[in-house]
This record gives structure tokens, C-alpha cells and sequence, in this order.
């Protein structure tokens, strides 16, 4: 028969007097109001926002305008020279919801994808919740 493997932590938990019992972080109140908080607040997703420039044409050249004067004066009447507007976009993806930026279309999604994988997205903001009862 082997030796029974025994909990080390389970242990310590029961020997403390200074230690809550542990507790799941589904079952806590504060866990579960964050998480209806950040569907809440992730719902809505953010706007990629995009906006298009036009400027003239910057003037040509001596040289650039004999050319064009030649290769038009050459051809029969068909041809002409009509410069094209320069466009400038400007792109602002700081709207985005963190799921957006990694890919995912929609929050649900993104909480399968954190939950199949084990990770959590709610870590940073319980350190915020339970960072002043550590500290005590």
C-alpha cells in the first residue's frame, strides 16, 4: 500500500485561524457582479473608425508636363491628361474592445474560447476587488 497523498494547502487552510476557508471564485458575489458587469459593458463592441482625405495633385514639373503635353499632342484627340486626387486615411482603432483586436466577433465567443483554454479573463479586475483585503 502506498502513503495517502494528502493535500498540503487543504492542510494549512485547516490549521489556520488567520485564513478564510477557501472559496470558489464562481460562488462569490463579487465574482459573479463582475462578470454581468463586463458582459454588460463588452456587449456593445467598438467602432473601427476610418476617415478619407482627398488632396490635388501636387503640380507637375517642367520636365513631367513636356512629356505629357508630347505623348497628348501625339495621340489622335482620344487622350487626355486629368491628374487624380491623392487620398490620405486616417484609421483609429482605439474604439475597439480587446476581444475585437485579437480577432473574436463577439464577447460570447471570446469567453469560449478563455474558458476551453482554462485562462480568465476577470484576473486583473479581482486584483482591483480583493487587492485591499490582502493587504489587511
Amino acid at each position: 500500500m502506498g502513503r495517502k497523498e494528502r493535500n498540503v494547502i487543504a492542510r494549512i487552510e485547516r490549521q489556520s485561524n488567520i485564513l478564510p476557508p477557501a472559496k470558489s471564485l464562481v460562488s462569490r458575489k463579487e465574482f459573479r457582479e463582475l462578470s454581468r458587469l463586463s458582459r454588460v459593458w463588452n456587449s456593445v463592441p467598438g467602432e473601427w473608425h476610418t476617415e478619407i482625405i482627398e488632396h490635388d495633385s501636387p503640380p507637375l514639373s517642367e520636365e513631367e508636363e513636356g512629356i505629357i503635353n508630347d505623348i497628348c499632342s501625339s495621340c489622335d484627340g482620344g487622350v487626355y491628361f486629368k491628374p487624380r486626387k491623392r487620398k490620405q486615411f486616417i484609421m483609429d482603432s482605439s474604439d475597439l474592445r480587446h476581444y475585437q483586436i485579437l480577432g473574436f466577433e463577439d464577447y460570447i465567443s471570446f469567453c469560449g474560447y478563455l474558458s476551453v483554454n482554462g485562462l480568465n479573463n476577470l484576473v486583473r479586475d479581482f486584483d482591483a476587488v480583493y487587492g485591499d483585503k490582502e493587504s489587511e
